[in-house]
């Protein structure tokens, strides 16, 4: 026994120079667990630029900090800080499944107590597996290994309480083959998180030479590294101290954790907390504007509550293959918007309601006092003017309506000359042949001789055209009106000069004009004709009444 424990120490000491890493687990102090401790197990930037991190944060117990105890945690990418708050969970409140693999050798190098109290152990572990987890199970005897391949947890657990130790060999490094075959097979791998628990006291019966623990050891974590699995260890009182380096760096070159166990209860506890160390492995899910092909390394300083502080290695070097677009986010941005815009729309509605209501309410108040003050006569109904006190209708209606009856009559005058013209006939200054007076476009005859104005004797005069102005005024005893226009007439015509009406009928004998010498009083500013005794307007030259009185 003596030879054999010096064979292996010098094995031991041959893979410390040959197996590539070994001198940096026993070496370096950076690699030795410290009290705190927080590591990067991977990073995924497949759905970039939504990034997620799996770290473990273990305190001096190599127990996982619970995420209500931690203060912090601070993401960096290179030198750059990418956010200090990430979205924490774990993996045992995530949807990422778990696959699992337990390699435990039940063999007659362990009493009958430790093998039940490891039965129970692993019994009890394996039944807070999730749903959508699967376990596999490689058990060695001592004669041969059962295995359970990956599936439910029920069966593991079957065969677990049915293994009974046959024989003292062991068959490690076989078990691990099949455990490493079993998880990296293409045909059962799936997004998932895969981890080994082995437990060992590093005794394989056929592996002794130093080539083939080396070909053993790097083949094993060569497969493991490609395929993500993290191996984790407990040690139970290896014969060959020698090789604690070894599987030390296993562990924690992988991903996993090592620990040590002097007594059966503490290979329960070491399977326990390597259990649960798997599923309190942190999840820290974050956003961060990357480009394509972009390259770096990612860092992690978390604290926990007492001030403990620990920062992580730089995980290995991750490239963003693709940036996908975030549709989650482009919908929830559009559903805010839409509400937004839809809360906007109906404060909108209802402040225009309460405007529209207010300008009614203005409005019928101002038509109010509008019809008040039509009803005293200060405004005019129809353009809703003001009006002087001493108006008796409004002339501002008045003004516009004259311009419109003269922009009609220009319109006849225009059409009249444009028809006569085609007719070869001249309307503008034609002078009467008997009278001499001139006669206005319009005229077919001349209304002057026809009413029995002038004679043929008579001198030429300038024409007077007919107006407006004396249907307007009050109508005064003995004057005849015409029944058309209702404008006054001489009482000697016979024809309306005004609208050409037939006004043959005469006067009552009764109906007598004023005397010459009975002279109406004369208002300020106002002519009287002392013919027919009528107001005359100052620019007159001839009382358009009578042709009398002709101002020289």
């Amino acid at each position: 026994m003596s030879g054999l424990r010096n064979t292996a120490l010098k094995l031991a000491a041959m893979l410390s120079f040959l197996l590539p890493g070994t001198t940096v687990f026993a070496d370096n102090p950076d690699l030795i667990p410290q009290e705190y401790r927080i590591k990067i197990d991977d990073v995924d930037v497949s759905n970039a630029p939504d990034i997620r991190i799996r770290a473990t944060f273990l305190d001096k117990k190599t127990l996982p900090v619970s995420p209500k105890k931690i203060t912090y945690i601070d993401v960096y990418a290179d030198d750059d800080l990418v956010t200090n708050k990430p979205k924490i969970s774990t993996l045992k409140d995530s949807d990422m499944p778990l696959d699992l693999a337990l390699i435990v050798p039940i063999s007659k190098r362990f009493t009958k107590d430790e093998l039940e109290q490891m039965k129970d152990s692993m019994a009890h572990i394996i039944e807070q597996a999730r749903k959508n987890d699967r376990v596999a199970g490689f058990f060695d005897d001592g004669r041969a290994i059962n295995v359970v391949p990956l599936g439910k947890a029920e069966d593991v657990t079957n065969v677990l309480k049915k293994v009974e130790p046959q024989a003292t060999p062991s068959f490690l490094y076989s078990s691990l083959d099949k455990a490493i075959e079993e998880m990296s097979d293409p045909a059962k791998v799936r997004p998932a998180r895969r981890a080994i628990i082995l437990v060992t006291d590093a005794f394989d019966t056929y592996t002794f030479r130093a080539a083939d623990v080396q070909k053993e050891i790097f083949e094993t974590y060569r497969i493991a590294k490609a395929n993500n699995i993290h191996i984790y260890v407990v040690m139970y009182r290896p014969f060959i101290r020698g090789l604690i380096p070894l599987f030390e760096g296993l562990s924690r070159k992988t991903g996993g954790t090592y620990r040590y166990a002097d007594f059966a209860e503490q290979i329960s506890t070491g399977i326990d907390y390597a259990w649960g160390e798997i599923y309190g492995e942190l999840i820290l899910d974050f956003r961060q504007n990357v480009r394509k092909g972009e390259m770096m390394k990612y860092w992690l300083d978390a604290g926990r509550e007492g001030g403990v502080t620990a920062k992580s290695e730089k995980s290995a070097e991750v490239t963003i293959v693709n940036v996908k677009f975030n549709w989650r986010k482009f919908w929830i941005t559009m559903a805010i918007i839409g509400g937004v815009v839809i809360v906007g729309l109906i404060v909108f509605l209802l402040v225009r309601r309460h405007r529209k209501k207010k300008a009614e309410e203005e409005a019928a108040r101002e038509e109010q006092i509008i019809q008040e003050k039509i009803e005293r006569g200060e405004v005019c109904p129809k353009c809703r003017r003001s009006m002087l006190p001493g108006w008796k209708e409004c002339m501002f209606c008045a003004r516009e309506a004259a311009e419109e009856i003269n922009k009609q009559k220009a319109e006849k005058r225009k059409e009249a000359l444009a028809e006569a013209e085609k007719k070869g006939q001249k309307l503008e200054g034609r002078v009467c042949p008997k009278c001499g007076r001139t006669m206005m476009p319009q005229w077919k005859d001349c209304l002057f001789c026809k009413a029995g104005i002038g004679s043929e004797n008579a001198k030429p005069q300038q024409g007077v055209a007919p107006t407006k102005a004396a249907k307007e005024k009050p109508k005064e005893t003995g004057e005849r009106i015409c029944e058309n226009c209702g404008r006054p007439m001489k009482p000697h015509w016979t024809t309306c000069l005004y609208c050409e009406a037939d006004a043959a009928q005469r006067p009552a004998p009764s109906l007598q004009q004023p005397a010459k010498d009975e002279a109406k009083p004369q208002d300020a500013g106002v002519r009287i004709c002392e013919n027919c005794g009528r107001p005359m307007k100052a620019h007159w030259t001839i009382c358009l009444y009578c042709e009398a009185n002709k101002l020289r």
